[in-house]
């Protein structure tokens, strides 16, 4: 570097300095003014600086318990159950509809049925609902009546020794996916020329024991009679799905009769300061929160969750791991009936609501990820309660439930919403 240049270095060298200083200055300046509440630069510095917020809160203004589902009908499995201890139940299935006419080696002629041969109860099972390794007895009897049927008491009562049609000896723990009851022909000959319905019940008895039926209506798996329409092998068996036929009934009230269960002993009743979901027959619980509209409307939620105190239960299937299925509300606070809003209700994996694995016979704490749910909080209409509930999977196949503490109870172990979220930032204007 010649002298020159560093003469003229020199002289500007102190100018510059200054100059930089003072930007520098300036600009600290004008975030300082901002942040005191000034105008010079609202998008860059905001008046305040947001920082994230953790709550955890009562937040639950109503719960409540709601026993006897799964509605009547609607279950897609029948729990055969004989364990005195803990679940005794029945089973009803209807075939109001026997075919009387066939066609003889598939010649396209009808004929009557007059003599029946090989009559079978095809029942297919749900393989993980088996318990018990000793053997039972299935049942079957002709529960028909001209008595008011749709009235439990009145079904119980033809579940007798001179009504019994068909047996099998099983163990629970080695059957397959697959029953075949033998059923007593004369007796489904005699109705198929009286063109009569056959309505069986189900019992297990002897050891104690649990089959799950599959009970589809509208698919594969459903049970079936079966039989074949003459003493020649060489005809093809007929198949009769369930069916029903009530006089002045809904379409909903004869799906509901084609296959149902009877509980003869089920799960303890509710008792007060507890949610219960599950049970047999099951229960669900839902629960309406409150929530701050600075939560709701004026931040970014960055996590909820629902805390529950879970009881110890004996009942059941204690010792397994149960799903705890979120269902979400959608009404508006016009419906006031509980379970018409839950009927209504969509399931929570739609809204992207997690399931939760527990056991039942544990307890403490159990935290439930509701943050898809409470960030589509803000989005409701006003008239929309806050709100969610819970039913367990396989509802009315298996006997186990989930016991909690409610919002009646004392305050340590009351249900609480856990959120972290983010306040809405401020900016100064101009």
């Amino acid at each position: 570097m010649t002298e020159r240049f560093r003469w003229s270095w020199s002289r500007l060298r102190g100018p510059l300095l200054v100059l930089a200083l003072g930007l520098g200055a300036g600009a600290v300046g004008a975030c300082s003014e901002s942040l005191d509440g000034g105008a010079a630069c609202p998008t860059l510095c905001p008046s305040r600086t947001a920082s994230f917020r953790d709550t955890t809160f009562d937040a639950v203004v109503l719960d409540s318990s709601l026993g006897g589902y799964p509605t009547l009908g609607l279950s897609s499995t029948l729990l055969l159950a004989n364990r005195p201890d803990t679940l005794v139940t029945h089973g009803v299935l209807r075939f109001d509809r026997l075919a009387t006419s066939f066609q003889p080696n598939r010649t396209g002629a009808l004929d009557s049925i007059t003599t029946v041969d090989s009559v079978y109860l095809t029942l297919p099972l749900d393989s993980t609902g088996r318990r018990g390794g000793a053997p039972v007895t299935l049942e079957v009897f002709d529960v028909d009546t001209t008595e008011r049927d749709s009235v439990q008491a009145v079904v119980r009562s033809l579940f007798r020794a001179d009504r019994r049609i068909g047996m099998l000896i099983v163990t629970p723990s080695s059957t397959r996916d697959t029953l075949r009851v033998p059923l007593n022909k004369v007796v489904v000959q005699q109705k198929i020329a009286a063109k009569a319905r056959l309505r069986l019940g189900l019992r297990l008895s002897g050891a104690s024991g649990q089959l799950r039926v599959r009970a589809f209506q509208l698919g594969a798996g459903a049970p079936t009679v079966q039989y074949d329409p003459s003493t020649d092998t060489t005809y093809t068996p007929i198949s009769i799905n369930t069916a029903t036929a009530l006089t002045n009934a809904t379409a909903d009230v004869a799906l509901a009769y084609q296959v149902y269960g009877i509980t003869d002993l089920g799960s303890p009743a509710l008792s007060p300061g507890t949610l219960l979901v599950g049970g047999f027959p099951a229960y669900r619980s839902y629960l309406r929160f409150a929530i701050p509209a600075r939560i709701t409307d004026s931040s970014t939620i960055v996590r909820a969750d629902l805390l529950l105190t879970q009881q110890r239960s004996r009942f059941g299937n204690a010792n397994d791991s149960v799903t705890i299925v979120p269902i979400v509300p959608t009404t508006t606070d016009v419906v006031s009936d509980l379970r018409r809003v839950l009927d209504l209700a969509a399931e929570g994996v739609f809204a992207g609501v997690d399931t939760a694995r527990l056991v039942p016979s544990d307890s403490g704490t159990r935290t439930l990820n509701v943050l898809a749910l409470a960030r589509n909080w803000r989005t409701l209409p006003t008239n929309v309660p806050r709100a969610i509930a819970f039913r367990i999977g396989l509802e009315g196949g298996q006997p186990a439930e989930l016991r909690f503490f409610n919002s009646k109870a004392a305050a340590a172990v009351r249900p609480k919403l856990r959120i972290t979220y983010l306040p809405r930032s401020e900016y100064a204007l101009p």
